[in-house]
């Protein structure tokens, strides 16, 4: 009876230890989806949050839809108007996340900023930004006097 005893606490403790380690191990960064956080998404217009919805897979875009975000993109960029403080750090920021500040455009407070689409929660999650919209390019028409 004895050899069965030892047999039957080793399985019980193999169970135990591989319960533990299961419920306690973390998958690997980028194997979990998880919901883009709150305070991120209350930065990004609804544009943009459907833009950060679908590249991460998550509804609507986790299933077939012809749900699309109206947003101006270019190879794999789209275009946003930033509220927040310009300075050097974000702008090293932006140009080291892919992006490029678009120049001679904005404000202090305002400007516009070209943003590899899964970059949008990196830039969203930074404190001096206030509020990111989904941004149209400008078109001037200047009239020669002929």
């Amino acid at each position: 009876m004895k050899p069965f005893l030892h047999l039957y606490l080793g399985r019980t403790l193999f169970a135990a230890v591989a319960a533990l380690s299961l419920s306690t191990a973390q998958l690997p960064a980028g194997d979990a989806k998880s919901a883009v956080p709150a305070a991120v998404l209350n930065k990004l217009d609804e544009h943009l949050t459907l833009v950060v919805k679908k590249n991460r897979g998550e509804a609507p875009f986790d299933k077939p839809t012809t749900l699309q975000p109206d947003i101006y993109q270019f190879r794999g960029r789209v275009l946003v108007e930033i509220e927040g403080s310009v300075s050097t750090e974000l702008s090293n920021q932006i140009t080291n996340l892919g992006g490029q500040l678009v120049a001679g455009w904005g404000t202090a407070t305002t400007f516009r900023v070209w943003i590899p689409f899964a970059q949008l929660e990196t830039l969203a999650s930074r404190a001096d930004i206030k509020f990111i919209f989904a941004a149209r390019p400008s078109i001037t028409h200047r009239l020669s006097p002929h």
